[in-house]
């Protein structure tokens, strides 16, 4: 009997340590799906989101909270993988996940020995230590400069303290080279993606201010002060209800 209480209680702490956060708020449906291709579970207040799981938010909005008191609210049809999770009690040792598809905010709390919280979209990676921020995994934009038609970027909006950007792997190997002026009835051959150097890399990361967002695409890197419409769609409103 001895041995079964034992096992138990060692089974029960193993998913007591498994689990990362739990589901705080959900306004609407989704579903948690284990990295290991289980099956897809709803989910409903309270429960556990474990390393690997893909969140999955098929209709309104949800929260979730960290074991470290940090906090992620996903919008309607956001998808977010939980990529890695390190966590001492309630002290984050590094933390990061990739935003498939959608919109997320989060409130990050500063960890005392400086656990990095990065969330990465197939564009862009944004990093913190403590502040609050939302990202935008795949919006319409207009092109650098305002030229061009408009293309898919990832959006980085700072709402308090500092967020450090920079283009993901796959976007940093096809930065677009500049095309060269081609004398009035001449043509000229437009050069292909080119893989970044070292420099160029460095050149292109940013740290933003409150108040501040930027847009990160294949040819897209413009910095500027948040729009007043971004401050009000569905989500920024469901935001302000419940912070």
């Amino acid at each position: 009997m001895r041995r079964i209480l034992a096992l138990s209680t060692l089974l029960l702490a193993g998913s007591a340590l498994a689990a990362v956060g739990k589901i705080a708020v959900l306004e609407g449906a989704g579903t948690r799906t284990p990295k290991d291709g289980g099956a897809a579970v709803a989910l409903a207040v309270g429960t556990e989101v474990e390393l690997g799981d893909t969140i999955d938010v098929s209709k309104g909005n949800l929260k979730l909270e960290l074991n470290d008191g940090s906090v992620i609210a996903l919008a309607e049809r956001s998808k977010l993988q939980i990529t890695e999770a390190e966590f001492e009690g309630q002290e984050r040792k590094g933390f990061s996940a990739f935003l498939k598809a959608g919109s997320l905010w989060t409130k990050v709390k500063k960890a005392l020995g400086g656990g990095k919280f990065e969330v990465t979209t197939e564009r862009a990676v944004a990093g913190v230590r403590g502040t609050i921020f939302r990202i935008d995994a795949d919006t319409l934009v207009k092109a650098a400069k305002g030229k061009g038609q408009g293309r898919k970027a990832s959006v980085v909006r700072v709402v308090e303290g500092v967020v450090a950007v920079r283009p993901s792997k796959a976007v940093a190997k096809t930065i677009k080279a500049a095309t060269p002026a081609a004398p009035k009835g001449q043509r000229v051959e437009v050069p292909g993606p080119k893989e970044i150097t070292a420099d160029e890399w460095e050149a292109r990361f940013v740290e933003l201010q409150k108040n501040q967002q930027i847009a990160v695409g294949v040819d897209l890197w413009e910095q500027a002060e948040i729009d007043a419409k971004a401050k009000a769609d569905a989500f920024s409103q469901w935001l302000e209800k419940n912070q």
